[in-house]
């Protein structure tokens, strides 16, 4: 299916000439060397790279030629070139100060064999600079570290006097569709639409981490039935060019990819669909977003009703892939196709669980995935790797989600006592859906369970510690969270002989006397020990409470006058 579902991709974009043509790859250029017709050096190698921070750059992008059958880089196959077009080992005959012959004459020998009695002037000045160049000069060029470097990437040719490079010419791209279309494959059945085709036997590397492949059989361990390589899994040379060239395509496009953590989420849909901006917003969204279709969509997908926007076709099919790297092979996390119809129920409802009343207003209305993944670890790197996967697969398809998404968000809110808008939304969140639970956005002073009235009572006990006590470093929430959320009969008693203390000093100490009233009049003892979900609750409680005890007014004291002056 996932196969099948990016050929179909790929076709729809080689329609809207989105994508390279058979043969062909989107790669990035580092540099570019000038030459004269005759095949000489014209000044020095011109830096096409973007620098995006320290030792991270934006490459040119161009449409070069490349064939998996000619650019097999293996341990086995290191000296194969690309056309044209490649890196410094292979053009200049050297890297890093190192020889690199049978690389440049295997470049030189590949040129030959294409371009064979051309006379485009593009190509023959191409040749003439190889025979003239000697491998020595490389180290007098400009950027020549830089070049043969990791951050180099490949290296293309410019005639003199033109703006495009020699590989883009027609004749150059014509000798070269030629050449790709007459190479000869062993023969099998695709296992895709079970034709028999002309086989790949290696399938496309991927620029993802450290460069792996979607289906891959580097070791005989991996191989079944004495099939070699790309047997295993027989894909036709055509179905495999279109697949890895689409999904190439999501992993460059930077509104069809979502970075999750260590994995990757792309998603696409069968037709042409607004959707496909929005989704990544929807899971991805920035601080400055105010795109009104966006904001108009994400209101429809809350209430589970129609999104009012140009060319919405529900029923359209919608696809979504999660990918991480394994070592030299992409790992699957998750693969998810419907209709975005469906899709869209799911997300709605995953935000309508976590519809929380917001402590500041800056607080995201619709928070992103990497927001919730975000609480669950004191930094992104101690974050589950396997957390983010199962995260958006429980958002997707409308199941439970992780058990680790909650005990994580509890878990940090015991080690550092902060229980902020997010925490309290994902709590909410998980108990409606895990647990079935009702619970409500705001404060609930109707609710009598126990879990609820103890943690609305820990943030009125605080609250009556801080009109106490102004301006405290801390609070009982820094001391006794942790053990008021699990053991609560062991420190609860304990907190009310202290309130009456801070009730005695605060001017409007008999407001918070008359809050912890109301509350304790629903409870008849203290429990023992709180399970996960009851710490849960009591830390939603917690959160609407403070907000409540907050909102109205920014002091302190005019809250409590304000109740004062109502009772």
């Amino acid at each position: 299916m996932i196969l099948q579902s990016l050929i179909s991709l790929y076709e729809r974009l080689a329609k809207e000439d989105n994508v390279p043509p058979f043969g062909f790859s989107l790669e990035g250029i580092g540099f570019c060397i000038v030459i004269s017709k005759e095949g000489d050096l014209i000044g020095d190698p011109q830096d096409l790279r973007t620098p995006i921070k320290a030792n991270v750059f934006e490459f040119f992008e161009s449409v070069v030629p490349y064939s998996n059958k000619v650019n097999v880089r293996s341990s086995g196959a290191a000296n194969t070139p690309n056309f044209m077009v490649d890196k410094a080992d292979f053009i200049f005959g050297m890297s890093d100060n190192l020889s690199k012959e049978k690389h440049h004459a295997s470049f030189k020998s590949l040129i030959d064999e294409v371009t064979l009695d051309s006379d485009d002037e593009g190509i023959m000045a191409v040749k003439k600079f190889l025979q003239k160049w000697n491998p020595k000069d490389f180290v007098n060029l400009k950027y020549w570290k830089d070049i043969c470097g990791t951050h180099g990437k490949w290296v293309a040719f410019q005639l003199e006097g033109e703006r495009g490079f020699v590989h883009e010419r027609l004749a150059v791209k014509n000798l070269w569709s030629s050449f790709v279309k007459k190479i000869e494959y062993s023969e099998g059945v695709n296992f895709i639409d079970g034709k028999k085709v002309q086989l790949q036997n290696q399938y496309a590397q991927f620029k993802f981490g450290s460069g792996g492949s979607l289906v891959s059989f580097n070791e005989s361990a991996y191989e079944s039935y004495n099939k070699k390589r790309g047997k295993n899994a027989p894909i036709s040379v055509e179905s495999e060019f279109k697949s890895s060239t689409a999904l190439k395509y999501l992993l460059r496009s930077k509104t069809q990819r979502l970075r999750i953590g260590d994995a990757v989420t792309v998603f696409w849909t069968e037709n042409n669909s607004p959707a496909e901006e929005f989704f990544g917003m929807i899971f991805n969204p920035h601080d400055d977003e105010t795109n009104s279709q966006l904001e108009q969509y994400l209101k429809a997908v809350r209430k589970g009703a129609r999104p009012e926007i140009p060319d919405y076709d529900g029923d359209v099919k919608f696809c979504i892939l999660g990918l991480s790297l394994n070592k030299a092979r992409l790992a699957v996390r998750f693969w998810y196709s419907s209709t975005l119809e469906i899709l869209e129920k799911n997300i709605g409802k995953h935000f309508q669980h976590l519809e929380m009343e917001r402590q500041w207003d800056k607080d995201p209305l619709n928070p992103g995935v990497w927001h919730l993944l975000k609480e669950t670890a004191r930094e992104t790197k101690g974050i589950s790797p396997l957390l983010g996967g199962a995260l958006m697969r429980s958002i997707l398809e409308g199941i439970p989600y992780p058990k680790n998404f909650f005990n994580g968000v509890l878990n940090r809110i015991r080690a550092d006592q902060r229980i902020n808008y997010l925490r309290a939304a994902i709590c909410k969140a998980v108990l409606i859906r895990n647990h079935n639970m009702e619970v409500s956005m705001s404060l609930d002073t109707e609710k009598k369970d126990i879990a609820y009235l103890l943690g609305r009572l820990f943030a009125v006990l605080e609250k009556a510690q801080q009109d106490a006590i102004p301006g405290a470093n801390a609070t009982i929430k820094d001391r006794f969270y942790g053990t008021a959320s699990a053991c609560p009969a062991s420190v609860f008693p304990r907190l009310l002989r202290l309130a009456q203390h801070h009730i005695s000093k605060a001017e409007y100490g008999y407001v918070s006397d008359k809050r912890i009233a109301e509350i304790m009049e629903g409870v008849e003892k203290f429990p023992a020990h709180m399970d996960l979900q009851e710490q849960g609750i009591f830390a939603i409680a917690y959160y609407q409470q403070r907000n409540a005890l907050y909102k109205k007014k920014d002091s302190s004291k005019d809250i409590n006058k304000t109740e004062e002056e109502q009772s």
